[in-house]
């Protein structure tokens, strides 16, 4: 189970919280040492989950740290626990950890101990009371773009990487970091030629995350056909292992190429193929993120078949999908469901949205901005509510998203 941890130097409490990123426990004490080896490798790739991480914060200055495992706004099928904040100030020469333990399914705790002495850890700091729901709304109204700083941290992170880097390979793993997140601040072209010298360097090892990185890079500079090309042999390789197996492992080995599923699914529909943007979507999968990633998926697959006008395209799966998370996702997904079978679900939107805060408010607030916009032009006709979607989308600047990329062709 991943656990996603924030910081604040604010004055105001719970306020002002920026990303560390996401950590999760492998179950190496428990697990066989091959599914625990599997566990991590999905996490690190897909997820950019970690099994730790590091932090730096500034001496005598109160630090506020959250914890959260799951979404900020509950979902019943999808286990979420926190947000929980806890306060403290650090001292010079101190070294901290922070714990957030689980006690049963739907009950957590958070602490942090000085581990300085590591033979004689003590406790320090206090829980902070934050406030939930709809008061997140007013905390987070910051002048600060959070992706975009999300972004530039895992930028210079990645560049201390490489610097750091030993061997081919490791500098290879840090330089697509350093191009992922190039590309998501929207600095792609020198995210390409960063990515072409991390594969001249891995010399084929990895090559099939460093071809996904690259994918995205090539979509992201208009040129979907490249895109689709550079990831076709990695998507038939991945089908070809997938193939035989059932369902649930079918399920697994599909999700180790997430990224390049959707990448292309986004590819097939700027060309307008969209049997084959089904017919990829279809296999893009993510176990570690379960009901949540369908969710999507379903939203995804309803915007293709509105823009397709061929009920022949439908599919099964994604129509069964489509249909059970429109009534039983609590998320922003489950009411953009809704709309696209014509209910109106605006105030319930904004109701979710309210209860997100940071990167995660921001990610699905353009997620909501898009396919509202599309909704409106596609299935209401009215290429002004388009329009104005895509204003407040490019206000939000939600650094990184695929479909503030992709509504920059589709809704003007």
């Amino acid at each position: 189970m991943a656990v996603g941890y924030w910081t604040s130097t604010s004055t105001q409490a719970c306020s002002g919280f920026e990303p560390v990123g996401r950590v999760f426990h492998s179950g190496r004490e428990v697990l066989l040492p091959g599914i625990a080896n599997f566990t991590e490798k999905l996490n690190k790739a897909l997820l950019r989950n970690e099994t730790s991480r590091e932090q730096y914060v500034q001496p005598g200055v109160p630090v506020q740290v959250k914890g959260l495992s799951g979404a900020e706004v509950p979902d019943r099928y999808s286990g979420s626990c926190g947000p929980l904040v806890t306060s403290f100030t650090p001292e010079q020469g101190r070294k901290y950890h922070v714990d957030f333990a689980f006690q049963g399914t739907s009950s957590c705790s958070q602490s942090v101990m000085d581990i300085t002495d590591a033979d004689h850890p003590s406790p320090v700091g206090r829980p902070v009371a934050c406030p939930k729901g709809q008061d997140y709304l007013a905390l987070d109204k910051v002048k600060k773009n959070f992706l975009e700083a999300d972004h530039e941290r895992q930028l210079e992170d990645a560049r201390q990487q490489e610097a750091a880097a030993t061997s081919d390979a490791d500098k290879a793993s840090a330089m697509k970091k350093e191009a992922a997140a190039l590309d998501s601040l929207g600095r792609s072209k020198e995210a390409l030629e960063v990515i072409d010298r991390a594969m001249a360097l891995a010399k084929g090892e990895n090559n099939g995350d460093l071809i996904a990185t690259k994918a995205g890079i090539l979509f992201a500079l208009n040129d979907p056909q490249a895109a689709l090309t550079l990831l076709a042999p990695e998507i038939d390789n991945t089908r070809k292992r997938a193939g035989s197996q059932p369902t649930v492992q079918r399920a697994v080995i599909l999700g180790t190429y997430t990224e390049g599923f959707v990448t292309a699914t986004f590819a097939r529909m700027q060309l307008e193929q969209w049997r084959e943007a089904i017919d990829t979507l279809v296999d893009a999968q993510s176990p570690l993120e379960g009901p949540s990633f369908l969710a999507y998926r379903a939203v995804l697959y309803r915007y293709i078949m509105a823009r397709a006008q061929n009920p022949s395209l439908a599919n099964a799966t994604l129509e069964h999908d489509a249909a059970y998370y429109a009534d039983h996702d609590s998320s922003h997904y489950g009411a953009l469901l809704r709309m696209w079978r014509g209910d109106g679900t605006a105030l319930e939107v904004t109701a979710i949205l309210a209860r997100m805060s940071g990167v995660d408010q921001q990610e699905a607030r353009a997620e909501v901005l898009f396919y509202q916009g599309a909704y409106r032009k596609f299935v209401k006709g009215t290429s002004t509510g388009a329009s104005s979607a895509l204003v407040e989308l490019n206000q939000l600047a939600p650094y990184g998203s695929i479909e503030w990329i992709y509504g920059q062709r589709v809704l003007q």
